[in-house]
């Protein structure tokens, strides 16, 4: 009887997950290994490299993390054979523009807006017409299933950043994946190559895990997207009323075409799914798959992320995961699988991180650009941000009084709660109605004038937000304003306006990253020189852009003269 409890007990035990504390021993010895390379340089590898300590719970801030955004951003910064900057990825290409976007956006989806951007552009350029994606080049195929999984990671990673990618691009991969799929269920490496049309492993889970990404997107919450439209007029609605986030681009046309009804039906997404999990399921191999062995468990783990699954099928797909990787990983800390040690090892931490579990909630929702005191509440009570934001969701609390009184108390300068009513102003106009502030826009020019700095920089802040380009010549002299805050929401407010998210190359702060020990002379300087270009710089934007009838006028022929000495 003892024996036969004993055997009953074995299967259990050889089953467990192995304790926490092994497991983050093990990722921390694996990140150790990946640093020992002090410069994994323009590849795929140093954008996963980046991405895999992210996930381990590096500090985005950290040297070594910086040093990879710094060699990702190198590739925004290429030139073409005429000379222009342009975005041209590392050695692996689509892999590389994948992975990049995963790192960006883990990063700071607001800072890095251009470059997801820039990234998500050149996937979609690159995307076959049969709605894959391959190597470069003019070689007859029928797409990659590993490099498509990493071009729609790499999507999907911008569309959580707050880029819309059109329906067509995820249509097109959902229709790729549809006809590629094996009658099985499975996927091979090149469906169109002979020998490599074959189902393996790691392609199982990497075509299955894009046919949920696909059918995400495609269909969020089960219906297909589509634009926020005014049901009366058709007029697309911005998010604020009067505040949307910037763009870039004249999109006019491109954005009519961005929704489209998807051709591919979501029962057929589902059905393929499907048979690709019943697949992954009944092929289930830990220990000896075809493919790159570290490569399957970290397809296995998106898939079970995404199913929201805990086992799949019978299988513990973790526990069995973690056990054969605890077992494998080498004294230097790496793990080594089909390919060479720094991806097997990247691969390994991101299963034993359970990193797509850490992806899936995340959503960024832009702020308005140049936002200045709504986003950072500078000279504002430290709570008016998370008034403004929270959770990614605008939320009101109860102010006295409207618009007017508002103003009213900011024109008294006897006024004992100015932050009060700064916080109160805001709110008031973030949520409301864009008419009744250009309604009072004349009270509003004339607090620029103000003797406190506090209600100048309010009043920039507001002006910025009435969507008048009449306003911009004052915003441009407060460029010059004594007080450096009102400067600065005064370039902020001059984004705004203008919807040129970077300030015609000019920095926010002129003081960032200055040394703490400069002197009071050398920091007057360089804010003074600083104040000089952006006022050029928004003063020749506002001469090409100003109404016609205000061209060639006094304040523009005197600006023109040369200064005397």
């Amino acid at each position: 009887m003892t024996a036969l409890i004993l055997c009953s007990l074995i299967p259990a035990i050889v089953r467990a997950q192995p304790p926490q504390a092994e497991i983050d021993a093990a990722i921390k010895r694996g990140v150790a290994y990946l640093k020992t390379n002090p410069n994994y340089g323009r590849s795929g590898l140093n954008a996963f490299v980046a991405y895999t300590l992210l996930k381990a719970g590096e500090s985005p801030e950290s040297p070594f993390i910086q040093k990879c955004v710094k060699n990702i951003l190198t590739d925004h910064n290429q030139k073409n054979a005429e000379g222009e900057i342009v975005y041209r990825p590392g050695g692996d290409f689509n892999y590389c523009a994948g992975a990049q976007l995963m790192v960006l956006e883990a990063i700071d989806p607001e800072k890095y807006h251009v470059e997801i951007q820039t990234t998500a552009d050149f996937l979609i350029r690159t995307q076959h017409s049969t709605g894959s994606w391959y190597y470069p080049g003019d070689t007859p195929h029928n797409g990659d299933t590993s490099i498509t999984q990493y071009a729609i990671l790499g999507l999907w990673a911008a569309e959580r950043a707050g880029i819309q990618i059109p329906t067509a691009v995820w249509d097109k991969a959902a229709r790729w994946h549809l006809t590629t799929q094996l009658r099985d269920g499975g996927f091979g490496y090149h469906p169109a190559t002979p020998g490599e049309a074959a189902a393996k492993h790691t392609m199982g889970v990497a075509g299955t895990g894009s046919l949920y990404i696909i059918g995400m997107m495609l269909y969020p919450n089960g219906k297909p997207p589509v634009p926020d439209k005014n049901q009366s007029d058709g007029v697309k609605k911005k998010r604020f009323g009067f505040l949307e986030k910037v763009d870039l681009t004249d999109s006019s046309d491109e954005e009519k075409n961005l929704f489209t009804k998807p051709t591919v039906p979501l029962a057929a997404i589902e059905k393929a799914r499907s048979k690709g999990e019943d697949w992954v399921i009944k092929n289930y191999n830990i220990r000896n798959p075809t493919g790159w062995p570290i490569y399957y468990l970290y397809g296995l783990e998106r898939i079970a992320a995404l199913a929201n699954a805990k086992k799949l099928g019978p299988h513990d797909w973790y526990a069995d995961g973690a056990r054969e990787l605890l077992t494998t990983q080498r004294e230097d800390g790496s793990w080594f699988g089909a390919g060479n040690s720094p991806p097997s090892t990247c691969l390994a931490i991101i299963f034993l991180s359970k990193a797509t579990v850490k992806t899936i909630k995340r959503k960024f929702k832009p702020e308005p650009v140049g936002a200045g005191l709504l986003a950072g509440g500078r000279g504002l009570p430290k709570d008016l941000a998370e008034v403004q934001l929270r959770n990614g969701k605008v939320e009101s609390k109860s102010l006295a009084g409207d618009l007017t009184e508002l103003l009213a108390q900011l024109e008294d300068p006897a006024n004992a709660d100015l932050e009060a009513t700064q916080e109160s102003l805001i709110e008031t106009i973030t949520l409301g109605d864009r008419e009744k502030l250009i309604q009072q826009k004349e009270r509003v020019l004339k607090l620029i004038e103000a003797r406190s700095p506090d209600v100048r920089r309010t009043a920039i802040w507001a002006l910025a937000r009435t969507n008048d380009f009449r306003v911009a010549p004052f915003l441009i002299d407060a460029l010059k304003d004594p007080d450096l805050g009102v400067r600065i929401e005064a370039r902020n407010g001059l984004c705004t306006l203008s919807r040129k998210i970077r300030g015609l190359g000019m920095p926010e702060d002129p003081l960032a990253g200055t040394p703490e020990n400069l002197d009071e002379q050398a920091r007057i300087k360089i804010v003074n020189q600083w104040s000089e270009e952006t006022t050029k710089r928004w003063q020749e934007w506002y001469n090409n852009i100003k109404p016609f009838e205000e061209k060639f006028d006094l304040y523009e022929i005197l600006n023109q003269l040369p200064m005397s000495k």
